[in-house]
């Protein structure tokens, strides 16, 4: 129907005749594009895709990295948790009307050897920082905890709200120190 047609070309030059003929473009084409026409590749679907080739590189590389990340956060607590000398403390800090309420828990650790049950004097030194990492109050609690309680106590204080974005406390217990910090949830 179009055979006939001239298209315009500039003068002087020949005019270009393109054919669209399938069985000839196919034996032109590179040695893959024929296997596929000819129906020689069949494509990889299902759970065979991650085992084919270099795939099974990457689906292993994968999984590696994966159960990496899964024991490290295993293995690694948040820095509001801590042991010392039996006790486990934990440290949560909220904002709540214009007010920011701190409250760290002291419990005996059911996992912690029995030989070691006696009294322990617990200072509980908790500073509030704002957002230029300065501290705007700190206060000091005391308490006493004896093991054959076996309950979880609690030292709370309460401030007004000054931009407090962390809370940080330092843990005496019987002359061992400990740090443990944690984030003012909003």
């Amino acid at each position: 129907m179009f055979d006939n047609v001239d298209e315009g070309h500039p003068e002087g030059e020949k005019t270009v005749k393109y054919y669209y003929n399938r069985e000839e473009r196919i034996a032109n084409a590179p040695e893959i594009v024929k296997k596929y026409y000819r129906g020689d590749m069949k494509p990889v679907r299902g759970i065979k895709i991650f085992f084919t080739g270099s795939n099974k590189y990457i689906f292993f590389a994968l999984i590696f990295f994966v159960g990496v990340a899964w024991i490290y956060s295993g293995f690694n607590r948040s820095r509001n948790y801590a042991k010392v000398q039996g006790l486990d403390f934990e440290v949560v800090s909220y904002s709540f009307e214009d007010q920011i309420y701190s409250s760290v828990s002291v419990k005996w650790n059911p996992k912690a050897d029995g030989k070691n049950k006696g009294d322990r004097n617990i200072t509980a030194e908790i500073f509030l920082i704002d957002g230029d990492k300065q501290v705007v109050n700190k206060d000091i609690k005391s308490i006493t905890y004896t093991a054959d309680d076996a309950e979880t106590k609690y030292m709370r204080v309460r401030h007004t709200d000054f931009d407090i974005i962390r809370c940080d406390v330092i843990l005496t217990v019987n002359d061992e120190e400990k740090e443990i910090s944690t984030a003012v949830k909003r």
